[in-house]
């Protein structure tokens, strides 16, 4: 990977930050009110990012990894829930665009929905006993039965963010007719799809915008088309896509530290003790701490 920033890279950075400012001004009501930041994702679709990590032949930006991770540093800024949940969209994505074991129609097909059609998609593996350190998303419980003209779907998954505001939700299933047990589906779910419904557990005290709530799947009925990729082992495909499955959140959390550095460093210039004339951020000791703030981010941009 060329890890020198373009004047593409630039560009892309200047327009996520006219969007951050937007975000920034109601992304505390949304997380007190544990809401949808629908407007976001309409802004974000109106900038034409559903398409940030579509080749540019299928009409994307392919701006990959590095660009993306430049982007969601900037996004995570103005609104932490909004970057990382709309990262359940480009990290389903990347995967179906780079896997070199997916068809082209299968490629063109996905480009057709989230550029053209400029749908959003919640890619969703986690399930209530999953774990992405022993890759456990492999062998998924969600079990999917072909039927007379596309599969029932039953199972239940968690952590499913942006749930209520995607055209989409991508479920991985285990297809039952196989007998290899990390053999898996991955099935587009419409929103408005029947025997699909939302159990709202998400109360956490952060990231409470994310939404991040259980996808309950009783007998669901999806198309034949619904099926984006099917495998009888799924390894291969996870660890192919690792970039986007996992590191992809990394950014996110990278421009939360940013904006939580930025944040110590406009309250440190503004708050003067009683007794004295000059802010806190003329201290030593505190001079010495927010460098080491300033050392630790950049450590972690360069890694």
């Amino acid at each position: 990977m060329d890890f020198q920033i373009s004047e593409e890279h630039k560009l892309l950075q200047q327009r996520c930050r006219r969007l951050t400012e937007d975000f920034a001004t109601r992304a505390a009501i949304h997380d007190r009110d544990a809401s949808n930041p629908v407007e976001n994702y309409v802004a974000l679709r109106r900038e034409g990012f559903y398409g940030l990590n579509v080749p540019k032949e299928l009409g994307g930006w392919e701006v990959g990894l590095l660009g993306y991770s430049l982007a969601a540093e900037e996004l995570a800024q103005g609104c932490p829930a909004t970057a990382l949940s709309f990262n359940m969209h480009l990290s389903i994505v990347g995967p179906l665009m780079e896997n070199p074991e997916l068809s082209l129609a299968t490629k063109q097909r996905t480009a057709e929905l989230v550029v053209k059609e400029q749908k959003l998609i919640a890619g969703n593996f986690s399930e209530p006993h999953t774990s992405s350190l022993v890759a456990s998303h492999a062998a998924p419980a969600t079990r999917a039965r072909r039927v007379a003209g596309g599969y029932r779907i039953n199972g239940r998954k968690a952590f499913a963010s942006m749930l209520e505001a995607a055209d989409y939700c991508a479920v991985l299933a285990h297809l039952e007719e196989s007998e290899s047990p990390t053999a898996a589906i991955l099935l587009l779910v419409p929103r408005q799809a029947p025997g699909r419904r939302i159990e709202q557990v998400w109360d956490t005290l952060g990231m409470r915008a994310t939404c991040s709530d259980s996808l309950i799947l009783e007998d669901c009925w999806v198309s034949e088309d619904a099926a984006l990729f099917q495998a009888d082992d799924l390894l291969p495909f996870i660890r192919s896509g690792a970039n986007w499955l996992w590191a992809s959140y990394t950014a996110v959390y990278l421009g939360v530290g940013v904006a939580a550095y930025k944040e110590v460093i406009k309250v440190l210039k503004e708050r003067v003790p009683r007794g004295y004339s000059q802010p806190l951020a003329y201290h030593p000791d505190v001079r010495r701490r927010v460098a080491e703030m300033s050392v630790d981010l950049e450590a972690a941009r360069g890694s």
